[in-house]
């Protein structure tokens, strides 16, 4: 025997609750297929749940079909407020957590790739410390970009995210972690890999094909005293580097990240007296931090790891 489904009388249950996590999902993938991988359900049973909760809301939240998804203005609106609906769940979870004397939970982190090859980094100090004092919080560290990151961070889906300086980001705060130098390289295969010094110049360079991080302002506004226009881009580091890789694109890297090729032989820097990407490295956290004890307790394990210290360079 099927159950009617209830229209929404202004209470919202944990059957909302669970609908509207499903459509958050959704929303967050782009789409059903990638939700079905995130979500561990069938495509029908996504859609099924996005349905009932359209019923229950009695409004269109996305647009489905050949022509793509996409959320309606009521679905954007329905997303802004859930968001600020879970961010006060989590902290009203967080305050009661504070209350018992080993707080649980799930403290959600994102963290741009790359930085694990650092050796002067206090990132892993900071984790260390944190878990070593909160053995019951759960830890979810997440790869994203920048811009993911900063994002996800201002709208509270995670609570700490360590990213690349981009300028202020609403509704948070930041506390700088270190400064990293990058260069330009090329691969082994690369025509320029066995070109003398002196016989490299900047325009010369200007006519490779560049792999530009898409997040990267620096690299977007030609701030390292290169011209280059790129002609591929990637999201994360590792995709710049297996462009670099197949001998066909010049790239920008941090130094302690490309230095095992470099001692392979099998990457170059270019120019590196002349070209050289300077990148912020900062821990970014909403500015509501007061309202979530375990986002307290991790700032503040970062204010201390890194108190007395002046931000650092990564290799000069």
């Amino acid at each position: 025997m099927s159950v009617a489904t209830r229209i929404f009388t202004g209470q919202i249950s944990d059957i909302d609750l669970k609908l509207i996590r499903t459509f958050r999902a959704v929303a967050d993938c782009g789409g059903f297929s990638l939700a079905e991988i995130e979500l561990r359900m069938s495509k029908s049973a996504i859609s099924k749940q996005i349905s009932d909760l359209e019923t229950r809301l009695d409004v269109q939240l996305c647009h489905r079909g050949r022509s793509g998804f996409g959320l309606t203005i009521e679905g954007q609106a329905i997303y802004d407020a859930s968001t600020r609906l879970f961010g006060e769940i989590e902290g009203f979870r967080s305050q009661l957590n504070a209350l018992k004397r080993e707080p649980t939970g799930t403290l959600f982190i994102g963290c741009i790739d790359t930085l694990i090859t650092s050796q002067r980094t206090a990132i892993i100090d900071i984790l260390g410390k944190f878990s070593k004092a909160y053995p019951k919080v759960d830890l979810s560290i997440i790869s994203a970009s920048a811009a993911e990151i900063d994002q996800s961070v201002a709208n509270r889906r995670l609570q700490i995210g360590f990213s690349a300086e981009r300028g202020k980001v609403h509704g948070t705060k930041s506390l700088p972690m270190f400064s990293e130098a990058g260069y330009l390289y090329c691969s082994d295969r690369h025509p320029l890999f066995h070109v003398d010094d002196a016989e490299l110049t900047a325009e010369r360079l200007n006519a490779e094909r560049f792999a530009r991080h898409a997040y990267s302002e620096v690299e977007l506004h030609d701030e390292y005293n290169a011209h280059l226009s790129a002609s591929a881009t990637g999201q994360f580091t590792e995709g710049i580097a297996m462009l670099i890789l197949t001998g066909n694109f010049v790239g920008f890297l941090p130094h302690h990240y490309a230095q095992s090729w470099v001692d392979a032989g099998k990457m170059r820097r270019l120019l590196p007296d002349e070209i050289r990407k300077m990148t912020n490295i900062r821990m970014l956290y909403h500015e509501d931090t007061q309202f979530f004890p375990l986002v307290s307790a991790f700032v503040n394990l970062a204010s201390e790891a890194l108190s007395g210290e002046q931000q650092r360079v990564v290799e000069s």
